[in-house]
């Protein structure tokens, strides 16, 4: 594949959005035991670069269970919590399609008490888990998780977003061969005007517009290829 514009757009990206990455927030007392339950983002083996996988989790009197979906495979994990503060879980997935079976294994996950991400140990290391985090009321530079109408159900981009000085917001992604970038205007409104490219194996080339208004969980809209601003497609940008 050529060097496309976003292939030397990321590195340059990456580069900016860890100077601009905000500061963590104030962990909670050690006294606080926060709950478990709610939305992460992980990432495993399977899971191409560049991409997270939307994982549920549910916690009760210490037993935790959860689930995705990568597919071909729909997952569950289910276990409790040991006296180490460590969680030991037994990780399934099973084939949705009839070729496939069912694959199972033991893990721990350990909790980060400053971040709130599960991280696997010891074989498992390979898989974290990251909550949603706090939503700004801004739109601010760092890492987003993209989410468009093309993508596999409960799967989302890692995509990289920084102002320009010019005051315009410029973002790139990569993943499964692909790599695309945005040039945004923000509106007074508060809505993302976008005008996008990808470039796909091949060298093939896509481009068109976007619109993006703010939602509670970050902002969202529709895009059209060439031309057309709106149109039938879906994206979706939420802080990561």
């Amino acid at each position: 594949m050529s060097q496309g514009p976003s292939s030397l757009l990321l590195p340059a990206l990456l580069a900016a959005c860890a100077r601009h990455a905000p500061p963590a927030p104030p962990g909670r007392p050690p006294s606080a035991t926060p709950g478990l339950s709610g939305l992460y983002w992980g990432r495993w083996e399977d899971v191409p670069e560049g991409l997270r996988v939307a994982v549920w989790l549910s916690e009760s009197d210490g037993r935790l269970r959860g689930s995705w979906d990568l597919l071909p495979w729909h997952g569950e994990l289910s276990g409790q919590r040991l006296p180490s503060g460590r969680w030991a879980l037994t990780w399934r997935e099973e084939g949705t399609v009839a070729v496939l079976d069912v694959r199972e294994r033991s893990l721990e996950l350990a909790r980060d008490p400053s971040t709130g991400a599960l991280h696997g140990v010891g074989s498992a290391r390979a898989v974290e888990l990251l909550p949603v985090r706090h939503v700004p009321r801004t739109l601010a530079p760092g890492v987003y998780l993209g989410r468009w109408t093309g993508l596999p159900v409960g799967m989302a981009v890692e995509t990289h977003l920084l102002r320009a000085p010019d005051g315009r917001w410029r973002a790139a992604y990569r993943y499964q061969e692909r790599e695309g970038s945005f040039v945004g205007e923000l509106r007074p409104d508060g809505a993302l005007a976008i005008h996008w490219t990808e470039l796909s194996p091949g060298d093939r080339v896509a481009r068109g517009q976007g619109l993006l208004r703010p939602f509670p969980w970050g902002l969202r809209g529709t895009y059209g290829v060439e031309d057309a601003r709106e149109g039938i497609g879906f994206w979706s940008l939420e802080p990561f």
